[in-house]
This record gives structure tokens, sequence and C-alpha cells, in this order.
């Protein structure tokens, strides 16, 4: 006989990942879960309060706000610090990256997809189970959506943010509302998410940014806003509570900010370039910025 305990949604998942072909990518899932096993005296097979706890712990510890890496493309590891250094994409765009080892999950596969990932978290997972426990099988999966919602994938990191957001390669999936005198705008949305945000991208504040002479010279702006196009490298630094985050990016997958790039500063942001470039001053609009799933700010332009 075989007893199975499911538990849908037990936690969601916002993390970043490395691809070959785009270079990090921030993306969100809902995690599902079941457990394989025997029933104990008391008939029961794990308590749904302690399950949905636990896993919940292990996955927010080890790999929830983290840069979810293959195995080998770590360049030095040396007193809790990791440096990488990799290429991506067709044209052999270089990244590095430095980071505490809190920053990183490294997995034991040569390539990041929901099925590598997968095993390697629940094998994390089924290390604590307890023994009524015989197996554990994980499920990931993105937010039901429409064929007409729009989202993007993005990178960030919150310098004095007290928590796992402050690492500067985490990110999310999120969905991106725009409304026009409460009326949904979806050819807007689609612009922002499919053109302006398309692909990865890695919003970073102004203040964080390293080679800023260089970048106003590049995009001949005194303080550039938006997707830059003429930058080669983009290098940003700051220290935060967990320790010194440094990387350097392509230009091209960066959009800078004018403030530190929180959600509600992003809605901020999005409402008023809808506001300015894409609607009749006189409209009022109105911008719901997602942080992942289920949570996010909205912003209103009158």
């Amino acid at each position: 006989m075989k007893v199975t305990l499911f538990y849908d949604h037990v936690t969601v998942l916002d993390y970043a990942y490395f691809s070959e072909h785009l270079g990090p990518v921030g993306h969100s899932q809902v995690v599902d879960v079941e457990f394989i096993g025997e029933t104990d005296k008391e008939g029961m097979l794990y308590d749904f309060s302690k399950a949905k706890k636990k896993v919940k712990e292990i996955i927010d510890r080890d790999c929830d706000h983290r840069f979810v890496i293959p195995q080998n493309m770590i360049t030095t590891h040396e007193n809790g610090r990791i440096y990488i250094k990799t290429s991506f994409g067709f044209s052999d765009e270089v990244m590095e990256y430095w980071c505490p080892e809190e920053g990183i999950c490294e997995i034991d596969a040569l390539h990041v997809s929901d099925a590598t990932l997968i095993s390697y978290l629940e094998k994390q997972v089924m290390k604590e189970m307890p023994n009524t426990v015989k197996a554990v099988e994980l499920s990931l999966r993105s937010e039901e959506q429409t064929s007409e919602t729009s989202f993007f994938h993005y990178t960030h990191g919150l310098k004095d943010h007290y928590g796992n957001c402050q690492r500067l390669i985490h990110g999310h999936r999120s969905t991106v509302n725009v409304y026009r005198n409460n009326v949904r705008d979806f050819d807007t949305e689609e612009i922002l998410a499919n053109s302006l945000f398309s692909s990865n991208i890695h919003f970073v504040m102004w203040e964080n940014i390293v080679n800023k002479e260089e970048i106003q010279k590049n995009e001949d702006l005194e303080f550039p806003v938006g997707r830059l196009t003429n930058t080669p490298i983009v290098h940003i630094k700051y220290v935060s509570g967990q320790g010194e985050f440094e990387g350097k990016f392509p230009g091209k997958i960066c959009y800078i900010t004018p403030k530190e790039t929180t959600v509600e500063n992003l809605s901020i942001h999005f409402a008023e370039l809808v506001k300015t470039e894409y609607s009749d001053t006189q409209e009022q609009i109105t911008v719901n910025a997602y942080e992942g799933i289920g949570k996010g700010s909205t912003t209103t332009l009158l």
C-alpha cells in the first residue's frame, strides 16, 4: 500500500538562476510537495503544520533569494566569499560576481532547469524528514495567468534591506498591470513587459554604480535613467548587512533607476514612465507592479 500526503502552495520561491543564453534571470515559482511513506501509530504520515514549516524553512534557507548556478561555475571560494566569472549568450557576454556564500545556491548539475533544481531541493528536504517519510516529490509551477497577462523577469538587490533582498543577484518573475482612467491597458503592459523589460533585466540604483562617469559619457546623459544602450559594462558595488556585493554586468541587461529598486519605487517609476511616454497627460494612470507572486505595489497618478 502506498500512502502519500500532498501540500499545494507550500511556499513561493523567489530566486535568480544562470542561463547560458540570457545570463542571470529572475524567477518566481509556487512550490508544491508530496510526501510518500508510512503512517505512524496515530495514523499520520506527517503533521500538516510541521510539514509546511519544515519544507519552507529548508527552501528559504538553501535556495530562496539566492543566485542558482550549475556545478563548477565558481571561480574561487575563499574566506566565506565567492567569485564567479563566466560568459553567456551567443556573443559571449562576460559577467563577474563577488558575494558572500549566502548569495549562491550551487546545484549538482551541468545546467539549471526546473528538473535539476527540483532534484536538488528534494535531496535537501529529504535530509530532514521524519522516519515515516520515505520519499518526497516537489513540483515548481508559475503563477496562473491568462493569455493577455504581460510579465517579465528581473533581478535586483536592495542594499539597505534587513533580509535576503540585499543579495545583489536575486529576482522575480513579475506581472505588470496598467490602467488608464480605470480601464485596463493591455497594449502598454505589452510594451513594458515585452519590449522595455524584455528577456532578463537587472534594475540597479544609480547610487550603487561604480563607473558613473563612463556611463554618462557613453549614454551622453548627465543622469541616465532607463535601459542602457551604449555602455559595455556596468560595475555595481555596495556593502550591506550580509557583507560586500559586487558585480560587473553587460550594460544591455541593466536598467538604471533614480531610487532604490523596491517594488514601491518601481511602481512609481513605471507609472511616471507611462504618464510621460505612453499616455495623454490628462489621464489618470494606475500601475500595479508585482514582486513575484501575489504581492506588489500600486501607484496612481492623477
